[in-house]
Parts: C-alpha cells; structure tokens; sequence
C-alpha cells in the first residue's frame, strides 16, 4: 500500500510510522479482537472515539487475511491499524487512498 494524504486530510498519521507494531486493546465479541477500543504508539495510550471505516483485505502471495480500522482518536488525528489474523499481530498502516 503507497501512502497517500490528501491536501484536506492534514490529521492522518505520519507515514514514517507505518508497518510499526502497536499493542491493541479490544472489545471481544462474537470474536476475538473485534473492535479496537485503543492503542499504544510510542508509550502513549490513544483512545480510539470512532472507527471510521473497516475493511479486510487478502493476500494471494499469503493467503493471509489482515482486518483494517480506520480510526480517530481523541489526539485529533486519524489511523490507518491492521490485524493480521494468521498472527494476530497489530501494526500501524499507511493511508490508502483506495479506503479514504
């Protein structure tokens, strides 16, 4: 995924840090790791206020599925975060601008 921002979107993440692992917490409903409710990037602890978009994508080199948010939090700023369901790794992710 290329990272892309648009000239109106001045609050999405600094593309430096995507493909960085984070820690997420979740609400756990009919399964695991549902809906991300926070995150921890560099020692902070951001609370997610909405998801804006959801999305899955699958790999044909893979065959790995990832499940994408893409969130805003209470800092102002918007994320794209992804969980790679075969790890169940969380990382930050590059803004598409095929989902914004």
């Amino acid at each position: 995924m290329a990272y892309e921002k648009k000239k109106s979107d001045k609050t999405a993440a600094d593309p430096k840090e995507s493909g960085k692992q984070i820690i997420v917490h979740s609400h756990s409903g009919y399964k695991k790791d549902e809906k991300p409710r926070s995150f921890e990037l560099d020692g902070r602890r951001l609370t997610i206020l909405a998801i804006k978009k959801q999305w899955q994508e699958e790999s044909e080199k893979t065959r790995g599925r990832k499940s994408f948010f893409q969130v805003h939090c209470h800092d102002g700023r918007s994320y794209n975060i992804a969980l790679d369901e075969g790890t169940g790794q969380w990382t930050l992710e590059p803004w598409s601008s095929g989902h914004d």
